[in-house]
């Protein structure tokens, strides 16, 4: 990915600053109340920056708009909140499909009979497979803010590492051999994805953290990737 140099329309006047994925930590802290409010508007309550998963989402989708971002693209801040509410709408939309479409109020009134757990949705399995996810990390000692500051740097070492993490994911003597050992074998995984040793090392974490997701089959965050991969957000 190239450096990109862009005013930011609301900074100080002539300050430019640069729109890079090596830059993302400093940018990360310096628009957090961006992402907050972005947030907190979408799903219109306040939100935690620890224990919110909405604001884990925007936090990834934070780091891809700033990956993705062009000039051509306008103002870096309008583009950035156009990722996140489209992240966040992926999310709502992943979590509806577990709703029942008639409402309890129309099944009371026609008289159907039906037992209470039958009535609890499934809305919460999203929320609960982002925090088995975030056990599975930190027992490697692994955080989303260190993954977003660790992402690949360009598109095309994303795409290797992506790739190179999903054979991995799928392949149970690697899986095993990560979790016994707690670290991701890297020459075994440059073998299998058939790229160099240094090219996975450079990735390791991200690799590491996507492999788990393959691995565990979590279906909410295999999802995400598909859509980080395959969409391309105008």
């Amino acid at each position: 990915m190239e450096y990109i140099t862009k005013n930011i329309k609301g900074d100080t006047m002539g300050q430019e600053e640069e729109i890079s994925i090596e830059n993302i930590e400093y940018l990360l802290e310096k628009y957090m109340a961006f992402l907050i409010k972005t947030v907190s508007g979408f799903t219109g309550r306040y939100v935690s920056v620890e224990n919110d998963e909405e604001f884990e989402i925007a936090l990834l989708a934070f780091t891809e708009a700033v990956e993705k971002y062009q000039p051509q693209r306008g103002v870096f801040l309008a583009f950035a909140k156009l990722v996140i509410i489209s992240r966040l709408k992926n999310y709502v939309e992943k979590e509806k499909k577990y709703e029942k479409v008639v409402s309890l109020d129309a099944l009371y009134e026609e008289g159907q009979d039906f037992q209470t757990e039958e009535t609890e949705n499934q809305d919460n399995d999203l929320h609960q497979e982002i925090l088995r996810y975030k056990k599975e990390l930190l027992f490697f000692g692994l955080t989303f803010e260190k993954l977003a500051d660790e992402a690949p740097r360009h598109k095309d070492t994303r795409e290797n590492a992506l790739d190179a993490a999903e054979k991995a994911g799928k392949d149970e003597e690697i899986v095993e051999e990560t979790y016994r050992k707690r670290k991701l074998p890297i020459r075994k995984v440059s073998v299998l994805a058939e790229l160099t040793e240094k090219i996975i090392k450079r990735s390791k974490s991200f690799i590491l953290s996507v492999m788990i997701i393959f691995a565990k089959e979590f279906p909410g965050l295999l999802y995400w990737i598909k859509g980080t991969r395959c969409k391309n957000v105008s």
